[in-house]
């Protein structure tokens, strides 16, 4: 089924950003780099990249830094910043800050390390203090940041997984009682949710990560498919309708009916869920292959577009929103097309 990208849901400016989402990287001349915020994430599928944030027109969007001849290049022209299509100009631009990894949030990750062998995630075991950590975060709240936003690896068990975003959101919560504060989790247990949410969280994202359980199995497995959207069921029964999120990836083989079949499952307990395109470097995407057993390539633009307009139908239908969420990835809008926000 082709895209309807004649729909006057979609503007030209959602038309674009899929179209940088699709590429994923960007030329930066070093003269222009050293001038912008540059974020090296130490996990997830961009672990070791360099990253760039742009807005334009109130959209959001980052892209890996790229040293080699790319098809999108950013240009300074006098006081403006621009990338270029070819030798065309694209897109007007203003860089974002990225030294808390999410604008106008703080956002973090309590711990690198993870027992889970997810086949798109990969990490460096970088352990950084408790105290340390604290302290980053409560500098940025001091200076007018209303947003928390952590996630972790799960180390050494889902149960120290629990314990420590718990121990640490205690830890902010009892300084700063009006605060917006979400965390991404792996959960044991309808118990950890009820820890999370008396421990002060305000939002719960816990990830289904694949639109099967074939999919998921075959990616990362670390738990019974089932199970996760039981939990995804508690945290809703706990927290409210609208306030848990889920990510789920796509571009891994997948078919349009699979995505939507998970989209409308998530949005009937009261999930908002996030579609999240699969970033592949070289290494993820030959692991993935191998394990799948058949080629992945890049996610089209006009995918994208279909996708989310799917997902904002699928939103709308059950009077779901993006556009309230305090903290973490709809908040902050780079990673994706975002209903609502983008389209």
């Amino acid at each position: 089924m082709e895209a309807d990208t004649g729909n006057i849901l979609i503007d030209e400016l959602a038309r674009k950003k899929a179209q940088l989402l699709s590429y994923g990287l960007i030329e930066v001349p070093k003269d222009i780099l050293s001038n912008l915020s540059v974020e090296r994430p130490k996990s997830g599928p961009s672990s070791g990249s360099n990253l760039v944030g742009f807005e334009f027109k109130g959209r959001r969007l980052k892209l890996v830094v790229s040293r080699k001849r790319e098809r999108f290049r950013l240009q300074r022209i006098g006081n403006e910043y621009v990338i270029l299509d070819g030798d065309e100009v694209f897109l007007k631009v203003e860089p974002l800050d990225l030294s808390t990894h999410a604008p106008g949030q703080v956002f973090i990750s309590l711990d690198n390390r993870c027992i889970f062998n997810c086949l798109f995630c990969r990490r460096e075991s970088i352990v950084i203090g408790e105290e340390k950590l604290l302290g980053f975060v409560r500098r940025h709240l001091e200076k007018g940041i209303s947003s928390l936003s952590i996630t972790s690896g799960v180390f050494p068990s889902v149960e120290g997984h629990v314990e420590r975003i718990e121990r640490f959101v205690k830890g902010i919560r009892k300084d700063y009682d009006d605060i917006s504060i979400g965390v991404e989790v792996v959960v044991g247990s309808r118990e950890d949710i009820e820890r999370l949410r008396s421990a002060g969280v305000d939002e719960m994202k816990i990830n289904l990560q694949l639109p099967t359980k074939r999919l998921f199995d075959a990616i990362c497995g670390y738990m019974e498919y089932e199970k996760i959207l039981r939990s995804l069921e508690d945290a809703v029964a706990g927290f409210g309708k609208g306030k848990v999120t889920s990510n789920i990836i796509f571009g891994v083989g997948e078919r349009d009916e699979d995505i939507i079949c998970s989209l409308e499952r998530l949005a009937d307990m009261g999930v908002v869920p996030i579609l999240r395109m699969i970033r592949l470097d070289k290494g993820i995407k030959r692991a993935m292959e191998r394990r799948l057993g058949y080629s992945l390539g890049k996610q089209s633009p006009e995918r994208i577009l279909k996708l989310a307009l799917h997902q904002k139908r699928i939103l709308e239908k059950r009077g779901l929103t993006t556009r309230e969420a305090k903290t973490m990835c709809l908040a902050c809008g780079c990673c994706d097309l975002v209903p609502f926000w983008d389209i």
